[in-house]
């Protein structure tokens, strides 16, 4: 059967005098004019015949490793990328196809962005079948030196890994050369939750607010911001007193949408402890009243916490309205989903066990509850080790 190269493949630029003569099938060497050596080597397609594919290096040697790589890979039946497929080109196809549909919104928007800024400047142009561990480490090298955060390139490498991933699962590629190369591991910084009472102070100062009922939820269950903002009416029965989380609200290229919750165990029944009841029956009245005042100009969404017009509040608006109210009470600035943590910490310094408080808060692992979320405090340390050193003191010295 005769040979043909593969659909807009290239042959290698005029070539030099060639190296020594190699066997029929073996592969053949060539100095190219822009001073580079490549080896054009056959082998099988898919749909029976033969391509030619090309392999590049600086010298003769680098050459034949990687056609004998090649070779090996062709004869153990391992995949070969497509010859014209650059790391770009999949990294788009992979992000249409693969990642978009099983990510939320705001992640997919925060890979796009590492794609278009860091991956495909750098790494697009190479060819994905011949992408190495040497590249990817370079490309970390590369980002240092140019100043990127630690952060910032260990999210990058998290994206690239994921797609040589779904690649090597598809028999694109043979092996994910990112899963080779350590991604810079940044320091951890060690963030303080609001103490108890300090949430005591913030609830008090938010007593008056139209939206106290939003602070009571965020720091009684510690659900998500995307939960709390999409939270409905028929989600809650105060009768019984129990809130199920079904969905997230996020803002999406401009827009504010309703999505599944994070995870499969996202989704989940909370009980309300008295004082939630309370205040959420506070807030509700509160709500009917402005709705009464709105009249037919007030949307009929149904949501729990809205704006004073009816409409869901927006969740960059929420962040700040919370940060403004710890400013506003002299308390120390946080993240909003420092409540979270401060909830889950103060569950498990309670003696909740850390599977109820996992599933009180929507975790998917225990790990996740007791290694992230399981924060101690130094008033912990002390008390335990009090107790340790209270096993033996004698009272000598006293």
């Amino acid at each position: 059967m005769p040979r043909s190269e593969s659909a807009g493949e290239q042959p290698p630029a005029e070539r030099k005098p060639r190296r020594s003569k190699r066997g029929n099938g073996e592969g053949s060497i060539y100095l190219r004019k822009d001073g580079r050596w490549t080896a054009a080597y056959f082998v099988p397609k898919p749909g029976g015949g033969e391509s030619r594919r090309y392999v590049y290096g600086r010298s003769p040697e680098e050459v034949e490793t990687k056609l004998v790589e090649m070779r090996k890979q062709v004869q153990a039946g391992a995949p070969l990328a497509p010859a014209g497929l650059t790391v770009a080109r999949y990294l788009e196809e992979w992000m249409e196809q693969v990642a978009a549909p099983r990510v939320r919104p705001n992640t997919a928007r925060s890979y796009r962005d590492l794609i278009a800024k860091y991956l495909v400047p750098r790494l697009g142009r190479k060819r994905l079948g011949q992408l190495g561990a040497r590249d990817v480490r370079q490309f970390l090298a590369a980002l240092a030196g140019d100043g990127v955060g630690e952060r910032t390139a260990q999210l990058a490498h998290a994206v690239l890994r994921a797609a040589l991933e779904d690649a090597m699962r598809e028999e694109i590629i043979p092996r994910n050369v990112a899963k080779l190369v350590r991604a810079p591991r940044p320091v951890k910084q060690e963030r303080e939750p609001l103490t108890v009472q300090q949430v005591r102070t913030l609830l008090t100062s938010t007593r008056d607010h139209r939206l106290h009922a939003l602070f009571v939820v965020f720091a009684v269950l510690g659900l998500r911001r995307s939960e709390v903002l999409g939270l409905r009416w028929d989600d809650v029965d105060l009768e019984v007193g129990v809130l199920r989380v079904r969905r997230s609200l996020h803002r999406v290229e401009g827009q504010l949408a309703t999505f599944p919750t994070k995870t499969q165990r996202s989704a989940r029944a909370v009980p309300l402890p008295g004082m939630v009841v309370r205040t959420l029956r506070d807030h509700q009245r509160g709500q009917e009243a402005e709705r009464l005042a709105l009249g037919a100009k007030w949307p009929s969404l149904g949501y729990v916490f809205t704006t004073p017009i009816g409409t869901p509040l927006d969740p960059s608006n929420c962040t700040r309205l919370v940060q403004s109210e710890c400013a506003a009470a002299g308390l120390p600035a946080i993240r909003l989903h420092d409540l979270r943590h401060g909830c889950v910490s103060v569950l498990l310094a309670l003696g909740v066990p850390p599977r109820t408080v996992m599933d009180i808060v929507g975790h998917s692992t225990l790990e996740m509850t007791m290694t992230v979320y399981g924060h101690v405090s130094l008033d912990d340390k002390r008390a335990a080790l009090d107790q340790l050193g209270g096993l033996f003191d004698d009272g000598a010295g006293k």
